[in-house]
């Protein structure tokens, strides 16, 4: 009998660790992640691949504005999210206490956030004084693609923006009707950002790019300093921003399976050909000296 109950026990034991084994791979189920949409074509990019790896895993995407976002991790909706900041200090304790898992903010890429104009404007830069008190004068001076995306939080720290109260920002509801904006008043600067117009070979960027330009912004040298990937590297593009995934998740599951992922070289490459510049992957010039070579 007791031979028996010691079987069945065991039996029992290797079933739940089974089940329990199958709702932690990072090789089949579903995840959902919660991104800005101005991360979407990185991300795309990187969940494609996976999925490849991986025909049983599943992404599903909610696309909201970051400080949406911010607030679904805090109240414990959101599990993994992609975004351009990471969790502060206070923000990690405080959704670990809710939930009993700590998140993590994994560095993954670098982006800018860029000024974009109608190809009919003759400017080709514009200085940060210009930028800030554009913003705050309105007069469809400069346009947000999100009021409170990404590029907003990003663009507001630089300048240590203050918006008055009861004053709104300009913004549209994407980049789609922020082009068609541009189109109606050529003289109006928008904001996006990098990733949204960086894969130069994307049939649909290579129409926005038939219709708007991008602007060089002026530093506080005067230089002006382009949004490319040398400079946003090193440092000489004031706009610049990272590239966030955050994710809450205990085991190794999906969400950590992609982390890793995206880290990793293969993901790293799949930055750089979205045009971005990797975290973990720099291009390196090596000098060799043949004077003393026999």
């Amino acid at each position: 009998m007791r031979i028996k109950f010691t079987l069945l026990f065991i039996i029992s034991f290797f079933i739940i660790q089974c089940k329990s084994g199958k709702e932690t791979s990072h090789q089949e189920g579903e995840l959902t992640i919660y991104v800005d949409p101005s991360n979407q074509s990185l991300l795309e990019a990187l969940t494609d691949i996976y999925e490849m790896k991986y025909p049983k895993v599943k992404f599903n995407f909610v696309y909201q504005s970051e400080n949406k976002i911010l607030k679904a991790l805090q109240d414990t909706v959101a599990k993994a999210a992609f975004i351009n900041q990471p969790l502060s200090e206070q923000q990690t304790k405080y959704i670990a206490q809710k939930s009993d898992i700590t998140p993590r903010s994994t560095l993954l890429a670098y982006d800018a956030v860029i000024f974009i104009t109608s190809i009919e404007n003759p400017i080709e830069s514009i200085s940060l004084d210009q930028i800030k008190n554009g913003i705050l004068e309105g007069k469809n001076q400069f346009i947000f693609d999100d009021g409170n995306s990404g590029n907003f939080n990003t663009v507001k720290d630089v300048l240590e923006l203050e918006i008055p109260e009861g004053k709104s920002i300009q913004a549209e509801e994407n980049i789609d009707q922020l082009i068609e904006f541009l189109q109606k008043s050529p003289s109006s600067i928008g904001i996006i950002g990098l990733n949204e117009i960086s894969e130069k070979d994307n049939p649909r960027v290579k129409e926005i790019l038939s219709k708007v330009k991008t602007l060089s912004v002026l530093d506080e040298k005067g230089i002006a300093q382009a949004p490319s990937v040398s400079n946003i590297l090193a440092s000489n593009y004031p706009f610049s921003k990272g590239v966030y995934f955050i994710l809450s998740e205990s085991g190794f599951g999906i969400g950590n399976g992609f982390s890793r992922f995206a880290g990793s070289n293969q993901g790293q490459l799949i930055v750089k050909r979205e045009g971005l510049q990797p975290n973990f992957l720099y291009d390196r010039e090596v000098q060799i000296n043949l004077e003393n070579v026999e």
